[in-house]
């Protein structure tokens, strides 16, 4: 399916949008939106792989090493890309992520990479704690393996593929469901009549359209790499890679009386900084807010009473329900003979009044056989909710949606947020909690469908979406990036704390700074 050079309507018509209009304020805000994430892209479409970027000939250099530091300042770090012959490259475009640490202080902060495009690259770091401080720089793509995944999210829209069964007494049929589905044979239209989300089912020879019962992942297309395309995706080659300094790779950091900040209480609508915060023995300090910690039971019970807490999104925001009723005795699961993965779930405490429920955010999701009725769309749950002062939303939703075109992700985020404003309109007192997109690992395998740069993409359209909304950004991408642990889909128990942290400091935040 080509998908290439066509305004994005047209291509949300060619993934089911038909009967779904537009208005100008939304094609306007769309075009904007894939012009602010435009990637830059070789001079040469067939560049060899020996002239491709290699990180084993990098070098990055400290700027200003010998000067004194202290806490507040900004460091930068000088990066040239090299190719395969040792050769500094003319462009940029690539995937660079960066960050310092000092492991005995078990800190960490994430870095700003500016891409000069012509083989360059500029990196800030705020230095946010006295000591030893070091500097780690990562390729994760080169510039041609970006351009590979780039094809592939426009041609190949269907490379993960769903199923649904349908069922009607002892006959049941199995097809293949797709938001971007070939009409190659009739089709089952389940766009969603509210929100003109468009999902299509390939129609069971015997069963009608009304007998499906469920939803699931169906599998993934392989062999989708076309000419050298393969070479860029070597783990430890040139995937995933860590580039090595040139001289000395830390810097030390002496403490002063400017670090202090001042910080006041979380509320919501406050501009989401970079960087967002940093690590400190290993607890999370925002730049923006006055984190409180909930590190017994108690504390998050005393939090949440009396409330009323929904979480919509993916596996990566499940975890957050996973946690509270883990952590905390009194909040029990009530059994709705779901599975585990799957949901929803729901958990009470009777004596303190709180109700926290998860659901999976609607298709597309990868996801265990569900029944189709327990999969709703976020924007629906949104519009079904009466809000107040006593409830709060949490949601996420981006890494189902790598391998699709983003104008798909960008609708969707035009659903919720006119469902959030009529949330807030009606119920202004209601807390809205994002949590962005983080980072995972990257082994080859994974890249062509969850590879960090689907996801910082679609994390950038995430922000700019809901930005001076009043609304509250969980960053997990800057909390996952940050940390010493190794990169995971579905981070450690210490980082969904240190989320929940934050998640909390604005559910009950600290009335002093």
């Amino acid at each position: 399916m080509e998908l290439k050079r066509v305004p994005w309507t047209h291509r949300l018509v060619r993934c089911g949008y038909q009967n779904h209009s537009f208005t100008p304020e939304e094609r306007s805000e769309g075009t904007f939106l894939l012009k602010m994430i435009e990637w830059p892209k070789p001079p040469n479409p067939a560049v060899s792989y020996q002239k491709s970027s290699d990180p084993s000939h990098v070098r990055f250099v400290i700027l200003n090493f010998a000067k004194t530091f202290c806490v507040g300042d900004q460091l930068q770090v000088m990066l040239q890309m090299n190719d395969f012959e040792g050769h500094p490259k003319q462009y940029g475009g690539d995937y660079l992520q960066a960050r310092i640490h000092t492991p005995a202080l078990k800190a960490g902060s994430a870095g700003t990479v500016i891409d000069n495009q012509n083989g360059s690259y500029l990196i800030n770091f705020n230095l946010s704690w006295p000591g030893k401080v070091e500097v780690s720089v990562s390729l994760v793509h080169p510039s041609e393996g970006v351009q590979a995944l780039q094809r592939l999210r426009e041609e190949w829209p269907g490379r993960v593929y769903f199923k649904s069964t349908f069922k009607s007494g002892d006959t049941s049929e199995t097809t293949v469901c797709n938001l971007c589905l070939p009409q190659t044979k009739p089709l089952c239209n389940f766009t969603d009549l509210r929100t003109g989300e468009p999902w299509f089912c390939y129609k069971p020879e015997k069963l009608p359209c009304s007998a499906r019962i469920n939803h699931m992942m169906g599998g993934y297309e392989q062999k989708l790499l076309i000419g050298e395309e393969g070479h860029y995706f070597q783990s430890e080659v040139n995937i995933k890679k860590s580039i090595l300094p040139r001289g000395p790779d830390y810097v030390t950091v002496e403490s002063s009386p400017r670090a202090g900040t001042g910080l006041g209480k979380c509320i919501p609508g406050k501009p989401v900084l970079s960087p967002s915060g940093f690590y400190y023995q290993d607890r999370w300090v925002s730049t923006t807010c006055k984190v409180r910690h909930f590190d017994t039971p108690a504390d998050v019970t005393d939090c949440l009473h009396g409330k009323k807490v929904y979480i919509f999104g993916d596996s990566t925001i499940r975890q957050w329900f996973e946690y509270l009723t883990g952590f905390v005795p009194g909040l029990k699961t009530f059994d709705l003979g779901n599975t585990k993965n799957t949901g929803p779930h729901l958990a009470l405490d009777m004596d303190n009044m709180i109700k926290v429920e998860y659901y999976a955010h609607g298709k597309p999701i990868r996801i265990a056989p569900i029944s189709s009725q327990d999969l709703p769309f976020i924007a629906n749950k949104l519009d079904d909710i009466k809000g107040g002062k006593s409830t709060v939303i949490a949601f996420t939703i981006w890494c189902h949606f790598n391998t699709f075109p983003v104008e798909s992700y960008i609708r969707r985020l035009q659903n919720i947020r006119r469902s959030v404003l009529r949330l807030l309109d009606r119920s202004p007192d209601t807390l809205v909690v994002i949590k962005t997109a983080n980072v995972q690992a990257l082994p080859r395998q994974v890249s062509f469908y969850n590879s960090d740069w689907y996801s910082y993409q679609l994390d950038l359209v995430l922000r700019k979406m809901f930005e001076g909304m009043n609304v509250v950004f969980v960053d997990a991408w800057e909390m996952t990036l940050a940390h010493y642990l190794p990169h995971e889909l579905h981070p450690q128990r210490v980082i969904i704390k240190n989320e929940i942290d934050v998640f909390f400091s604005y559910v009950c935040p600290l009335e002093k700074s």
